[in-house]
């Protein structure tokens, strides 16, 4: 990562992650150790975020792969829409959920807002705001990070205001031939055991996300999010 940001020219800061579960598996939807650990990290992100100073920070995991353009993006806020809670800029490449409006914010990006589901949390820019909020509303965990972030099916996704940028400035290193290894998120895959209560959860934060958006009609279905890289 510290060659990945000097190749853009970019500073960040190294955040540890938390290795051990804190013992809170309060989750209705099982997650493993790994899984825990790696929303705690991402709290722990927001905890910086939410104390500092600056309205946006943005959170990056460790496999990452920046377009060579992605720098500006990341040097300046003024491009962010101001009712922002989340923009989202890494893609899975997959079929994802959009509002018709595209904004261009210069050199041949625009942000859009994502009304649907486009899990992943490698990449994205958070408000001091929304951090505060989601610290609060995670305490008790209900799913991994990503669905809590950007699937609708989660109420922490579906009370945010969310964008994505495209074309997305980074992917995941697995995405695009990188040297990746695969983490215990990846191999120690977990039986989910749907509840009816979590089920009937699912379905009605999906419908008030619907409804919040306005998006039973009138959206674009995208085949993929296009990454810009070398």
């Amino acid at each position: 990562m510290t060659e990945q940001f000097a190749r853009i020219g970019v500073a960040f800061e190294r955040v540890p992650a938390i290795e051990k579960p804190d013992g809170s598996r309060v989750t209705l939807q099982r997650l493993t150790g790994a899984e825990i650990c790696c929303f705690h990290s991402h709290r722990h992100c927001w905890q910086i975020i939410a104390d500092g100073t600056d309205r946006y920070g943005a959170v990056f995991e460790d496999d990452i792969i920046f377009s060579s353009d992605a720098g500006p993006l990341l040097a300046d806020d003024g491009w962010v829409p101001r009712d922002a809670d989340l923009v989202k800029l890494e893609t899975y490449f997959v079929p994802v959920r959009l509002g018709r409006k595209r904004t261009p914010i210069g050199n041949g990006y625009s942000v859009v807002r994502l009304v649907g589901q486009h899990v992943g949390a490698a990449g994205y820019v958070i408000s001091k705001e929304a951090a505060r909020t989601l610290l609060k509303r995670t305490k008790r965990i209900r799913g991994a990070v990503d669905d809590a972030l950007f699937s609708p099916t989660l109420m922490t996704c579906a009370r945010n205001t969310i964008y994505q940028l495209m074309s997305a400035p980074c992917a995941q290193a697995k995405f695009l031939g990188g040297d990746s290894p695969e983490t215990l998120i990846q191999f120690d895959v977990p039986e989910r055991q749907w509840q009816l209560l979590e089920k009937v959860r699912t379905e009605a934060s999906r419908a008030y996300a619907h409804l919040r958006n306005r998006t039973f009609f009138g959206t674009d279905k995208v085949d993929a999010v296009a990454f810009r890289g070398e």
